[in-house]
C-alpha cells in the first residue's frame, strides 16, 4: 500500500505540472466525494459523489482555460488527509481575459486513493 506522504506528494507533483485531469484519474477513488463553496455554471451541485461527477465537476471549473501561472504549497500531511495552498491564473482562450484563482483544498485518503477533497474558495 502507498503510504499518505507518497500519494500527496506525486499528486502534488502532477497539479504543479498542470496535470490536474490526470491527477484525479489516477488518484480519485471509484467512490470519491469531492466538495466546493459553490455550484457551478456547468449546472454541478456543490457537493458531488463517484468519479465520473468528479470529472464533470474539474471540466467545469477549470474548462477550456489554458493554465497561465501555478504555485502550490505543501503538502501538508496529517494522519490520512494532506491539504495544499493553490495559487493560479487561467487565461480563457477566446477572451484573453486572465482569471486569477486561490485555493485550500483538503484531501482525505483511503488505501491508494483519494477519498475525498474539500475545496475552499471565496
Amino acid at each position: 500500500m502507498t503510504s499518505v506522504h507518497e500519494i500527496a506528494s506525486q499528486f502534488t507533483a502532477m497539479l504543479r505540472a498542470g496535470q490536474f485531469v490526470a491527477a484525479g484519474e489516477r488518484y480519485w477513488a471509484d467512490d470519491v466525494v469531492s466538495m466546493e463553496p459553490a455550484d457551478f455554471s456547468g449546472g454541478e451541485r456543490a457537493s458531488v459523489s463517484g468519479l465520473a461527477a468528479a470529472r464533470r465537476e474539474c471540466a467545469a471549473k477549470f474548462g477550456t482555460a489554458m493554465l497561465e501561472e501555478i504555485d502550490i504549497d505543501g503538502p501538508f500531511i496529517t494522519g490520512d488527509q494532506f491539504a495544499l495552498f493553490v495559487d493560479l491564473v487561467t487565461v480563457d482562450p477566446a477572451s484573453g481575459k486572465r482569471r486569477p484563482f486561490t485555493e485550500i483544498a483538503l484531501y482525505t485518503v483511503r488505501g491508494d486513493h483519494i477519498a475525498e477533497e474539500r475545496h475552499f474558495h471565496d
